[in-house]
């Protein structure tokens, strides 16, 4: 029988995650969701990746400018060579995926091993994992002409700094508001 994607119609659905991104990833609550117990939420998955890859000399760091300021994020990340190298660049996807949707970003600038980098960055392309992040994001931040830029650079001095600006919401509360779920509650 074939899988048929339920989710939104933007596209194929994930890849599977490669068995070094579920030995080091999927872990499963103490207490199951009733309605889904294969549930893995990404809380639980980041614990145990850091507690197994939290002494590592590599890490990949990340900035997402916007128009008025930029997000940062850094993870220890497994060796290049090393066999589940798989699991960094998987965990890493994730968290800037979930970043750019949190603090929005106009572009995505990567500095870390070289291999891990270049596999985001393809992942991070108009043909890649995060291909609607890619797409999307350039009219979130209202320039839907402009392209989502992706580069690697050779120094952690290139990322600009971490910059988060206030954010007033609206503060009547009657009436209809809308909600917006980030997601990611869970890795797959």
């Amino acid at each position: 029988m074939a899988r048929v994607h339920v989710g939104a119609a933007h596209g194929p659905p994930d890849p599977p995650m490669s068995k070094a991104a579920m030995k080091y990833l999927l872990v499963r609550p103490k207490v199951p969701a009733p309605l889904d117990p294969n549930f893995c939420p990404l809380v639980l998955a980041k614990k145990q990746y850091l507690k197994l890859v939290g002494g590592s000399p590599f890490a990949v760091e990340w900035a997402l400018p916007r128009a008025d300021g930029c997000a940062r994020g850094k993870l220890p990340v497994l060796a290049d060579k090393h066999v589940d190298v798989d699991a960094s660049i998987h965990l890493a996807g994730v968290l800037v995926q979930e970043m750019i949707w949190q603090r929005s970003a106009s572009e995505l600038l990567l500095f870390g091993p070289p291999k891990i980098c270049e596999a985001l960055q393809k992942a991070y392309s108009p043909e890649g994992k995060y291909a609607f992040e890619v797409k999307t994001m350039p009219k979130v931040c209202g320039t839907p002409s402009r392209p989502f830029p992706v580069r690697i650079v050779s120094s952690a001095a290139e990322l600009p700094e971490a910059k988060d600006t206030k954010q007033v919401c609206g503060k009547d509360a009657s009436g209809c508001r809308l909600a917006f779920d980030l997601g990611k509650s869970d890795i797959k």
